[in-house]
């Protein structure tokens, strides 16, 4: 069987006697979208918006630990805070997912939590990020995000706790090493100048 070329004008009054096929199926999907949408399920997601002080410190100590971005920060405090223990203390403490909990193990629940729950930092210039989750019941998207809110101040709280742990033990090193080497400058320096004089009292200390 030889395949049949067409031309443009072929095309064109092929596609114009046949017009119906395209535009009612189209037609029909626009007059049902509005009747459709009756029974999908409202969804209210609420936001919080957290701004992130940062710490100063000089870039001259600890500069990997402590100058961060918050876009380079925001993945590892995420992943703490929606571990399955945390997850599933908030769904259990606020009665999340009730009809989910009957039906469905608990490692389902809590990865439909994660996919209700977004996270993004503002911007590279600017320490803020925001927070929001998805609910059909308003009032619990917004006492959940406040949940999540407070979870990741606390968690950033505790990083920062530990980068001034750190800081400080990194200065008290440094100070220790900069008070041993000015020991070992003044011996050096005293035994030259006891070599150069070669008097009795440098004997004597020697």
């Amino acid at each position: 069987m030889v395949a049949r070329s067409y031309t443009l004008g072929e095309l064109r009054h092929i596609l114009w006697h046949r017009r119906w096929f395209v535009l009612l199926p189209l037609a029909l999907g626009v007059a049902i979208t509005p009747l459709l949408s009756r029974f999908v399920p409202e969804q209210y997601r609420s936001e919080a918006l957290i701004l992130v002080v940062p710490q100063r410190v000089p870039d001259t100590y600890v500069k990997s630990t402590v100058v961060e971005t918050v876009e380079e920060r925001l993945p590892g405090i995420t992943d703490q805070i929606l571990s399955r223990s945390r997850l599933e203390t908030i769904i259990q403490e606020m009665g999340l997912y009730k009809e989910e909990r009957a039906k469905d193990v608990m490692e389902n629940v809590v990865q439909k939590m994660r996919a209700d729950i977004a996270t993004s930092a503002v911007g590279k210039d600017v320490n803020s990020f925001r927070v929001s989750y998805a609910s059909a019941n308003p009032e619990v998207a917004r006492k959940v995000t406040e949940r999540l809110a407070s979870l990741y101040i606390d968690q950033n709280l505790k990083d920062r706790e530990n980068q001034a742990v750190n800081t400080s033990q990194f200065l008290d090193t440094q100070l220790t090493e900069a008070k041993r080497s000015l020991v070992e400058q003044e011996k050096k320096l005293e035994e030259e100048t006891c070599r150069r004089s070669r008097t009795r009292t440098c004997s004597s200390r020697e």
